[in-house]
C-alpha cells in the first residue's frame, strides 16, 4: 500500500526508517505569531504519479523499487505491494502518491513519496489510480487547507483517506481534482 516508515508486519515494512516528529504538532500553540495551531491534521500533497519503471528491492523480500514522473520532476518511491502487484504491472499506471511525505531510507533505499492503496477484508489489494489526469495534477478538498510542506509518515495517519465506490474521502470531504479509480474494485482506508 503505502511505502513509507512501515507499521510491522505492514505492506510498507523497511527495516531503517525512521519519523522524526512533525516540524509543527498538532496541539504546539507557540507558532511565533501567537497564533493557535492550525485544527486540521497535517494536509497530505496529494498528487498523480506515471510509474516509469518498477523492479524488485535489492535488500527486502515485500518491497518495490518505482521511479515515477511527477509532472515537475521524477522520484523514486518503495512500496510493500510484492505479492499483490508484479513489477511490470505498475509500469504506466497512473498512481496516486503522497509527495510532500518526508523521505525515507527503506532498506538502503530512498522512498521520495508514498503510493496510496486499500486492502480489503479478504486480503486483496489495490492501488488509487487517476486515469484521465496527467503526472503532477493535485487532488484537493476543494476550499480546504493547502498541503503542508513536508508531514511525517506519522502525520498523514492522523488523516483519514477513504475510497469508496461513490469515491475518495479525506476526512470525510470529497476529493476534487480528477477522476479516481480504485484498480481491482477493492475499496477502504487508503494508507
Amino acid at each position: 500500500m503505502t511505502e513509507s516508515p512501515p507499521e510491522p508486519n505492514g505492506p510498507n515494512q523497511g527495516d531503517e526508517a525512521s519519523s522524526p516528529p512533525h516540524a509543527n504538532p498538532p496541539g504546539n500553540e507557540d507558532t511565533g505569531s501567537g497564533a493557535d495551531a492550525p485544527s486540521h491534521p497535517p494536509v497530505p500533497d496529494l498528487r498523480v504519479a506515471k510509474v516509469l519503471d518498477a523492479r524488485d528491492h535489492p535488500n527486502a523480500d515485500r518491497l518495490l523499487v518505482m521511479e515515477i514522473d511527477l509532472g515537475s520532476e521524477q522520484r523514486q518511491i518503495v512500496g510493500g505491494i510484492v505479492g499483490h502487484y508484479e513489477p511490470e504491472q505498475l509500469v504506466g499506471l497512473p498512481l496516486v502518491v503522497v509527495a510532500n511525505l518526508q523521505h525515507a531510507k527503506l532498506r538502503g533505499e530512498v522512498s521520495q513519496g508514498m503510493l496510496l492503496a486499500a486492502e480489503n477484508e479478504e486480503g486483496e489489494l489495490g492501488v488509487l489510480l487517476a486515469p484521465e489526469a496527467p503526472p503532477g495534477t493535485p487532488l484537493r478538498v476543494p476550499d480546504g487547507p493547502p498541503p503542508d510542506d513536508e508531514i511525517t509518515f506519522k502525520g498523514f495517519h492522523e488523516n483519514t483517506l477513504m475510497a469508496g465506490q461513490d469515491g475518495v474521502t479525506l476526512n470525510g470531504s470529497p476529493l476534487g481534482g480528477t477522476k479516481l479509480v480504485m484498480d481491482r474494485g477493492v475499496f477502504g482506508k487508503l494508507r
